[in-house]
């Protein structure tokens, strides 16, 4: 079953998990999937929601722990 499955989560929601978990901010997030900086913060409150995540690192941490966390960003320079 492929990564993210399952966990009742939609494909937006699931895209910005998994940007979240390579270390994007909300506007670089916003940026990347082609919505508002608000439109991230909505559907980050449905995943916590549904997730039952109290914060960006919980997720994170619950992203990478599912197998979520694919390329994640490498520092500046690197």
């Amino acid at each position: 079953e492929p990564a993210g499955e399952g966990l009742g989560l939609s494909e937006r929601e699931l895209a910005i998990l998994r940007a979240l978990a390579r270390g994007l901010t909300n506007k670089e997030i916003g940026r990347e999937l082609w919505v508002s900086e608000q439109t991230v913060k909505f559907h980050l409150r449905n995943i916590y929601r549904k997730l039952d995540l109290n914060s960006r690192t919980e997720a994170a941490r619950y992203a990478i722990a599912h197998g979520l966390a694919t390329g994640s960003r490498l520092p500046s320079g690197a």
